[in-house]
């Protein structure tokens, strides 16, 4: 991802919409990930479904939720955006440079917390003159819509 302060294209603040639009298609990668990640777990089950309490299910809840960290803080470190930002022309910009991992960790805790939350937390971004979320003005960065052409 970019350490820079604009993109190399014309941009402008992502209206929510957008935003939200990108993490409804995000959410179908977040199904194909949550698929492969127990393709990859049957073998050591021998084929059966996780029981539904115990501490298994929990290390299992943890695992999923490991897969599905990995997609997004790959895809927010690696290219800036995750497949569903790039179809609706959004880019995560970091406007301090540094490590990547721990502040794209930090805000998807942050969207786990939004979303137990009902998204109380994403609405905020409607409050703010730049239309930050609250993680993103604490690190530094913000959601733009890249402009068609440049």
């Amino acid at each position: 991802m970019t350490g820079e302060s604009s993109p190399r294209r014309p941009a402008r603040t992502a209206p929510l919409w957008r935003r939200a639009a990108a993490l409804f298609y995000d959410s179908l990668f977040v199904i194909a990930v949550v698929i492969l990640a127990t393709f990859i777990v049957l073998p050591f089950t021998g084929g059966e479904s996780i029981p539904p309490e115990g501490p298994i299910q929990w290390l299992y809840r943890l695992y999923l939720l490991a897969w599905i960290a990995a997609y997004f803080v790959f895809f927010w470190c690696r290219f800036g955006q995750t497949p569903g930002m790039k179809v609706w022309r959004l880019l995560l910009i970091r406007e301090r440079a540094g490590p990547c991992i721990g502040p794209m960790l930090t805000r998807f805790g942050f969207g786990l917390l939004s979303l137990a939350t009902l998204g109380l937390l994403f609405f905020i971004t409607i409050r703010d003159p730049q239309r930050r979320s609250w993680i993103d003005d604490r690190q530094a960065m913000r959601v733009v819509q890249l402009l068609p052409g440049g």
